[in-house]
């Protein structure tokens, strides 16, 4: 009988066909869907991997991870990393021990004296047990482990936080150890779907109500009509390469990746909730119906007809597998969260938001306006992240609550003394300034299609398609 041992052996010898000879690029079935899909695309997610390390490359399933290890893997052997020194594991259905055991398998090519390995562990929060546990010990006691190069990915935000956190001192000496992930912003799906692009930019975060930015404005403002179709498609299609891919071709969403989407919330992100699928559907559709306001989670209980910590639950596996992102309100005096006050619910990805109604047209779609405004939020903190800010961290962007209860959707410190407003119209826009025009800060207002930036104190209107190509990735 084949031992599981064994099985290891034949599992990794399967997949990391690049231990065979050159070539293996042109047999594998991830790289060779990237080559004849319609996109040409490689995150930087993993540029840089110095020798030594422990990286931790954390997002949503279907965002490409496993892809982006192997992109990774191909430019690894093209600067001179010997193929047999790298090893690929798909750790889906593993356990703790299987990791404990891993650097002792059998069948494992042979490496010259002095020779470290580096390790890719996919999925690697899925494997059952306490893995972590299993990894330090390795990293400990395992002399040449201690010292290989390691690549841990998965789409659980706690247990990959736990790495980090039990790993003090053993992960190396880099600073850019934590990676993320995420489906694509707005600039790169600008790259990816069109032809005519203005290569402008990107400008901080810092600089997006200041003379520079203005500058910027009008050097862009002649692709405007192209930004602005571009903006509503990615309204539509959002950032998952799939997606992209069928926005390239002027295709509709493919059905079958919305129903892959929809396993990974309903049978993957929701795995351990006890509310049956139509309950749960239930859920999840008010969760995105509340986009754009505070959540008021029993509200949604009373709703729902469930209880307030069932839908305090379930919000959080959606935020732990990188499906949704909460704003937190300001505090009066600080940049810090407001303890106890309600928080804003936005889903990471448009289709994400729009899954319900895109596997089934006859139940609502979700307001462009909150699209808008969701992914106005996501560039500032895809841009946040970009600038080695944690995606996990939620104590960079807030919404702000002035004294007579009216709220700015986004300040930051990172914003240079500016707040941003989702204004998604094309007329009186002067109207919704006043809110931000009384406050501390200086506006800038993401209107659909409207650019007036005459003032130098008071709001701007900037078309999110504008505003989104400057600050997103």
């Amino acid at each position: 009988m084949t031992t599981k041992i064994g099985q290891v052996s034949q599992e990794l010898a399967r997949t990391n066909s690049w231990w065979r000879g050159p070539g293996w690029e042109a047999h594998d079935p991830d790289l060779r869907r990237v080559v004849s899909s319609a996109l040409s695309y490689e995150t930087s997610a993993l540029d840089d991997l110095a020798a030594g390390n422990v990286y931790v490359l954390r997002g949503p399933r279907r965002v490409g991870k496993t892809v982006a290890v192997k992109q990774r893997i191909s430019r690894l052997i093209a600067g001179g990393v010997n193929p047999r020194s790298i090893i690929r594991v798909a750790a889906d259905g593993w356990d703790d021990g299987d990791i404990r055991r891993l650097p002792q398998t059998r069948g494992l090519p042979r490496l010259a004296e002095g020779e470290q390995r580096w390790w890719f562990i996919d999925e690697v929060s899925a494997v059952k047990g306490d893995w972590v546990a299993q990894m330090k010990w390795l990293r400990d006691n395992d002399p040449e482990f201690a010292t290989d190069t390691i690549v841990l990915t998965g789409s659980d935000a706690p247990a990959l936080t736990r790495v980090i956190g039990q790993l003090p001192g053993r992960r190396g000496k880099n600073t850019d150890l934590g990676r993320t992930l995420l489906p694509v912003g707005f600039r790169t799906f600008v790259d990816l779907t069109e032809d005519d692009v203005p290569g402008i930019g990107p400008i901080t975060l810092s600089e997006i109500h200041s003379p520079d930015a203005r500058e910027a404005l009008d050097a862009i403002a002649p692709w405007l009509d192209i930004l602005v179709r571009a903006w509503d498609s990615y309204l539509e299609y959002g950032g998952f390469p799939e997606s992209v891919e069928a926005a390239k071709r002027g295709e509709p969403v493919p059905a079958g990746f919305a129903n892959d989407l929809f396993d990974v919330v309903f049978r993957d992100a929701f795995e351990a909730g006890d509310l049956s699928e139509s309950k749960t559907g239930a859920l999840y559709s008010r969760v995105v119906e509340g986009m754009g306001s505070p959540a008021n989670l029993a509200s949604i209980a009373n709703d729902v007809g469930v209880s307030s910590s069932t839908v305090n639950r379930h919000t959080e596996y959606l935020r732990d597998a990188f499906l949704s992102w909460t704003c937190p309100r300001r505090t009066e005096k600080s940049w810090l969260a407001l303890g106890g006050a309600q928080e804003k619910i936005y889903t990471s990805d448009p289709l994400l938001a729009r899954l319900m109604h895109v596997r089934n047209p006859h139940r609502p779609d979700v307001d462009p306006t909150i699209l808008a405004e969701m992914q106005i939020g996501m560039a500032i903190r895809r841009r946040q992240v970009a600038d080695g800010a944690s995606w996990t961290g939620e104590d960079r962007l807030f919404y702000w609550r002035t004294p007579t209860r009216k709220e700015i959707d986004f300040v930051s410190e990172d914003l240079g003394g500016a707040a941003v407003e989702g204004k998604y119209t094309e007329k009186r826009w002067r109207q919704g300034s006043a809110t931000v025009n009384a406050s501390e800060w200086r506006g800038v207002l993401a209107t659909r299609n409207v650019l007036d930036t005459t003032s130098s104190d008071k709001a701007w209107a900037v078309p999110a398609a504008l505003l989104a190509y400057l600050i997103d990735t």
